[in-house]
C-alpha cells in the first residue's frame, strides 16, 4: 500500500560557523560561508510502514564538499550514510551537514516532513438475517496488514459480543462493529454492520425516491439522470415527482427500424463516477433485494418486448478507468388490475459479474458487500416493433421508472 509524504515546513537554512577572512586553513575559524541545497525529500509516494520504507537524500554543498546526514527524531525515521528510513507515522527532521575546511565555514540544512498515518482498510461482510435461537454465530472481518479486529456491539438488548463471538438474544436489529488500527502507524478504522434478528426487518436504503420535477435531469437526492436511444426521446416527469417517464416513437417503415434505450440513474449526490479512484453511493449491509417501481406502455406488453436488463455500477474502478458492472434480466410482472407504476423485485444475491474490468472478481455477492452502487441503468434490448399505438402506425417503446430502493 501507499501514502503520500506531507510538508509541514521545509527549512533549508544555511548555518554560519562565522564571518571574516578567508584564511583557507582546513577547517579554520573564519571560513568562507557556504550554503547547502536540501531539496525536500517528500512528495514523491512511497510505501509506508509497517514495511519500512525509504528515500534516498541528496544534498549538495557549494564548497563541493561532501554532505552527512543525521536524524533528529530517530523514533520516527533514522538515517543510515545517505538512506533515510521511515519507521512509523509522525514528524521526521532531518539534518544536511558539511563538516568545512579548505577555507569554508561548516554549513547545515534542515528538512522537516510529515509521515502520515495510514488508513485501517477493513473488510467485514454482514452474514446476513440471523434466526432468533442460541446457537452463537462467529464473527468474520480481517484488516490490512494482518491487523487485529475486535467487535463490539452497540445494541446489547438485541445481540452481545464476546470476542469473535455473537450471540443473539431477541428480535431486533443487531449493529456490530469491526474496529482496527489506532497505533503509531494506522488510524482508527471502524466498519458497521446491521444483522436483522429473528423477524425484524431493516429499513429500506432508498436509491431515488423520486424526481426533481423543475429540474429533469436529478433525482430527488440530486442523483444525475441519463437517458439515450437510437431515436429522439420524449421523457416527462410527474407534477409530484414521483416518476420518470423515458419515450421513443418510431415508424414502422423507417431506415433501420429498432435500436436500443435506456435510462441511468446515479446515487444520492452523484453527477459522474471517480476515474481513477473508489465512488460512493450505496452500501449493501444487511438488504437482500432491490425494488423499485415500474410501467411499460401497453403496446409494450402486447408486443412481449418487457424483457429488462438491469446494471449495478459498482464504485469499485480499475483498469482504464474501469467500474466492475453486475447484471440481471428480467420479465418485469404486470397486473392488469393496477394502473399506474407497479413494483418489481429483484433478489441481489440473482446478480452476476457482466464486467469484472480485468480484475479477479470472485462474485457479485462479495463485490456487493464491499463496494458502493454507485449508478444503476435499466435498459430495454428488445424495441416493439410489432404492436404500434392504436390508430396509427408508430410503434412505441415506453419506460415509466418510480422509485428505487433496497432491503
Amino acid at each position: 500500500m501507499k501514502f503520500q509524504l506531507t510538508a509541514v515546513g521545509l527549512a533549508c537554512a544555511t548555518l554560519l560557523a562565522g564571518c571574516g577572512g578567508g584564511g583557507g586553513d582546513k577547517g579554520a575559524d573564519g571560513g568562507l560561508a557556504q550554503s547547502i541545497a536540501f531539496p525536500f525529500p517528500g512528495g514523491a509516494t512511497v510505501g509506508a510502514p509497517a514495511t519500512v520504507a525509504t528515500i534516498e537524500l541528496k544534498a549538495t554543498a557549494s564548497s563541493g564538499g561532501p554532505v552527512t546526514y543525521v536524524s533528529n527524531t530517530p523514533g520516527t525515521c533514522s538515517v543510515s550514510g545517505a538512506t533515510l528510513s521511515l519507521l512509523k507515522a509522525g514528524e521526521c527532521s532531518v539534518n544536511a551537514n558539511q563538516a568545512g575546511g579548505d577555507g569554508f565555514a561548516p554549513a547545515s540544512a534542515r528538512q522537516l516532513f510529515v509521515i502520515p498515518k495510514r488508513p485501517a482498510l477493513i473488510t467485514f461482510r454482514n452474514p446476513g438475517v440471523q434466526p432468533l435461537d442460541a446457537a452463537p454465530l462467529p464473527l468474520v472481518a480481517s484488516a490490512a496488514e494482518a491487523l487485529p479486529v475486535t467487535f463490539s456491539t452497540s445494541t446489547p438488548d438485541v445481540c452481545s459480543v464476546s470476542g469473535s463471538t455473537l450471540q443473539k438474544r431477541a428480535n431486533g436489529l443487531c449493529v456490530v462493529s469491526a474496529t482496527a488500527g489506532g497505533n503509531d502507524i494506522y488510524l482508527t478504522a471502524k466498519v458497521d454492520k446491521t444483522i436483522p434478528i429473528g423477524d425484524a426487518v431493516l429499513p429500506p436504503l432508498n436509491f431515488a425516491s423520486g424526481y426533481k420535477a423543475n429540474d429533469v435531469g436529478r433525482t430527488t437526492e440530486n442523483g444525475k439522470i441519463e437517458w439515450y436511444s437510437s431515436d429522439p426521446t420524449k421523457t416527462t416527469v410527474a407534477a409530484d415527482g414521483s416518476t420518470f417517464a423515458l419515450a421513443m416513437d418510431k415508424q414502422s417503415d423507417a431506415p433501420n427500424f429498432g435500436g436500443y434505450y435506456g435510462l441511468t440513474v446515479y446515487a444520492a449526490g452523484l453527477q459522474e463516477l471517480v476515474k481513477g479512484g473508489e465512488t460512493g453511493g450505496a452500501v449493501i449491509d444487511g438488504q437482500q433485494a432491490m425494488k423499485f417501481n415500474l410501467m411499460m406502455n401497453p403496446e409494450m406488453v402486447a408486443a412481449n418486448k418487457t424483457r429488462l436488463r438491469v446494471w449495478l455500477y459498482l464504485g469499485h474502478n480499475a483498469n482504464n478507468d474501469c467500474n466492475v458492472r453486475l447484471e440481471k434480466f428480467i420479465t418485469p410482472v404486470f397486473s392488469t388490475s393496477v394502473q399506474g407504476v407497479q413494483q418489481q423485485t429483484i433478489d441481489l444475491k440473482s446478480f452476476t459479474v457482466e464486467r469484472s474490468c480485468g480484475l479477479d472478481v470472485v462474485d457479485a455477492a462479495t463485490e456487493l458487500q464491499d463496494h458502493a452502487i454507485s449508478k444503476i441503468e435499466f435498459n430495454v434490448p428488445d424495441i416493439n416493433n410489432q404492436v404500434p399505438n392504436a390508430g396509427t402506425s408508430i410503434y412505441s417503446t415506453s419506460v415509466t421508472m418510480g422509485s428505487i430502493s433496497f432491503q
